[in-house]
Parts: C-alpha cells; sequence; structure tokens
C-alpha cells in the first residue's frame, strides 16, 4: 500500500515540463479550429514556425524538443484591440498533442499587422521535417477564440 502511495505522489510531482505537456484528452474545438476567424472587426490567422536544435552536443546531450513563434496576424495593419492575450497553444502531429502557455515574445517597435507574437519551448523531440498543425486559443473583448495553421513543417537548426 505504501508503496501505491509514493507512485501517486511522483507522478503528481513529475507533471512535466514547466512550459507544457502531453494531454491525455483536447478541449472541444481544437482539432476542428478554422484556419481564420473574426474578432474584434478584424479577421485574424496564424503564422507559426518550428524549430528543433539538432546541434550535436558533449555527451551525454539529451535531444532537444520543438521551439517555435507564433504570430496573431491581423487582416490589415490596426491597433492591437485593448486586453488582446494569448491563452493556450497546442501542437499537434498525427495523434500526437502537445498542449503549452505561450510565452510573449520581446519586440523593440508595435506591431501593428502581428497583434501577438509568443514564443513556444521546449517541446517534445518530432522528427525535423515533421507536419505539425499549430491552434492557439487568444482572448479578446471577453471573448475566447480558436485559430489553427496547418501542416507547420519543423525545420532543423544548427
Amino acid at each position: 500500500m505504501r508503496w501505491a502511495l509514493a507512485v501517486v505522489v511522483l507522478l503528481v510531482a513529475c507533471g512535466g515540463p514547466a512550459s507544457g505537456g502531453r494531454t491525455p484528452g483536447l478541449p472541444d474545438g481544437v482539432r476542428t479550429a478554422p484556419e481564420a476567424v473574426t474578432a474584434e472587426a478584424r479577421l485574424y490567422t496564424l503564422r507559426a514556425d518550428l524549430v528543433r536544435d539538432v546541434m550535436p552536443g558533449p555527451a551525454p546531450t539529451p535531444r532537444r524538443g520543438v521551439s517555435g513563434t507564433i504570430f496573431l496576424r491581423a487582416d490589415v495593419p490596426s491597433d492591437v484591440p485593448p486586453g488582446m492575450r494569448a491563452g493556450r497553444a497546442w501542437l499537434l502531429a498525427g495523434s500526437d498533442v502537445w498542449e503549452t502557455t505561450p510565452e510573449p515574445l520581446q519586440t523593440l517597435t508595435v506591431d501593428r499587422r502581428f497583434h501577438l507574437s509568443l514564443g513556444v519551448r521546449d517541446g517534445p523531440v518530432w522528427e525535423v521535417g515533421s507536419n505539425v498543425d499549430v491552434v492557439l486559443e487568444f482572448f479578446a473583448a471577453g471573448r475566447a477564440y480558436l485559430v489553427r495553421q496547418r501542416a507547420v513543417q519543423v525545420v532543423g537548426a544548427l
């Protein structure tokens, strides 16, 4: 009985990396998210770039997972709607799913085309050349939206 309690405590403590982890189920609408969505009188699409660091390091260097940038692009240059923010992001490669909370990227100027600029890191170790669907949850005017970019290719970085 003691060993069962120890296993449960260990599983809870090892919940996955800080920036995200694998999820057994998905919220409604993630797999069917549209490739464009209208929010606050603007049409939004995603532009994502995914990379995997394949540079060899000193032994033993663990294989590094997928990282990248996600941009929420408005159809016309405009001010970002007040209160717009990112929620979660999902990367889907077939039946393999990774959920994470994207981090805002530091930008030097106001970007009137990309209303959200986000980074993801420490993802799964998917092969270079894999095609991944990227889904972003964002909020505007108190409402949640999902938008997707299909077949983003994971590029190898040295």
